[in-house]
């Protein structure tokens, strides 16, 4: 056994049992250790139920919370995180602004009370955040574990952190709980697979655009039809740039950064694309190019099942403030072995989010642009 899993081993037994006795545990079972110069397994040879264990959660979660802005483009730009061990679902209130004064004018002696004041109570909605379960297989086979032992442990979060990193970003974008064989925004000709990431969470930044007829139909892209998406906004959203972002697959960006206004130095200065490769703002707007935002779409921005029916490109722009989430339960590792062969480690957790949309008077908080041409 090697000596990093032993310790794996005596936090669990810890944790499960009070009563464990460390010393005469690893007394009992050292012939069995080995020091960090090969490893042989990754657990604990008498563990029951088919050899499996339940790593500790502090092992493998802290990081997972920690390190997805390493990885992820979208979340670590959204403020509405509210934290991690929260509820499978619970609402989030949405209040808006007060109405504005009204006049007034002095009161004359003598005159009873006889003014009836106006009630301008602010808007207020609410939304419900409903946990996603999530599940990830990381195959780590003997050949790795016996000659990466001392990198082990980091190969398997690198993996497991990156996966979880671009799930979250993807069903934030993608998100549709539609199971039926027409009308998710995913998946608009056909009955999508049970188990796929975009079920999990309803409502993501396509499905809103596109259900709620927030999109503009482009055509040849042209510096305007960023404003025209904008203009699907709230008119009071539409001059806080700072708080808006648009969302693109890499085709479209690439589209973007040949813009005549923005390619060439002559016009663009030090920034020009031609020389930076990089489109950072439009309009005053961040701009990130998202991986898992489907490349190729129908004309209506939903994604047939038959490949060349998806023609044309869409993006999307968002409120960041508007999408509210949080993480349920620790991550939590099962591991599984085949002898002679590899170790499956099997990790879940659960994530959640919603989006403010038309809530409390606010007006839209997302919009698309579908029907690019490529």
């Amino acid at each position: 056994m090697h000596k990093k899993v032993l310790d794996l081993i005596v936090q669990s037994k810890k944790l499960m049992d009070k009563d464990f006795n460390e010393a005469e545990y690893i007394e009992s079972i050292k012939s069995e250790v080995v020091e960090d110069t090969k490893a042989n397994e990754v657990m604990h040879t008498t563990n029951t139920n088919f050899w499996k264990e339940l790593i500790p959660t502090n092992v493998l979660m802290d990081p997972l919370l920690d390190l997805v802005p390493e990885y992820s483009k979208l979340l670590p730009l959204l403020p509405g995180n509210h934290g991690s061990n929260m509820p499978i679902s619970a609402k989030v209130p949405v209040i808006w602004e007060a109405n504005m004064f009204g006049g007034n004018t002095e009161w004359t002696t003598g005159q009873g009370w006889f003014i009836t004041p106006a009630n301008h109570w602010p808007a207020t909605d609410e939304v419900t955040i409903v946990q996603g379960q999530y599940i990830q297989t990381v195959s780590i086979s003997k050949r790795e574990l016996n000659f990466a032992p001392e990198n082990l442990e980091a190969i398997i979060r690198e993996r497991i952190n990156r996966a979880a990193a671009r799930t979250i970003d993807a069903v934030i974008i993608n998100g549709d709980a539609e199971t039926g064989a027409t009308g998710n925004v995913n998946l608009v000709d056909a009955a999508p697979t049970t188990w796929i990431y975009y079920l999990q969470n309803d409502h993501g930044i396509r499905e809103l655009a596109i259900n709620n007829s927030q999109t503009v139909s482009v055509g040849s892209l042209t510096s305007g039809d960023f404003i025209d998406v904008l203009s699907q906004l709230g008119e009071w959203y539409q001059s806080d740039l700072d708080n808006l972002l648009f969302v693109m697959p890499a085709n479209v960006y690439n589209k973007s950064i040949l813009l005549s206004e923005v390619l060439t130095v002559e016009k663009f200065g030090p920034d020009a694309t031609i020389r930076t490769g990089v489109l950072a703002k439009v309009f005053g707007i961040d701009i990130i190019s998202a991986r898992d935002r489907p490349a190729k779409a129908k004309s209506d921005g939903t994604v047939s099942t038959t490949a060349w029916n998806n023609t044309t490109g869409s993006f999307g722009l968002i409120y960041k403030p508007a999408v509210q989430y949080w993480f349920g339960q620790p991550l939590e590792i099962d591991v599984f072995k085949v002898p002679g062969k590899w170790v499956d480690l099997v990790a879940t957790f659960e994530f959640g989010f919603a989006i403010a949309n038309n809530a409390a008077w606010l007006g839209n908080t997302v919009a698309a642009w579908i029907n690019v041409t490529l």
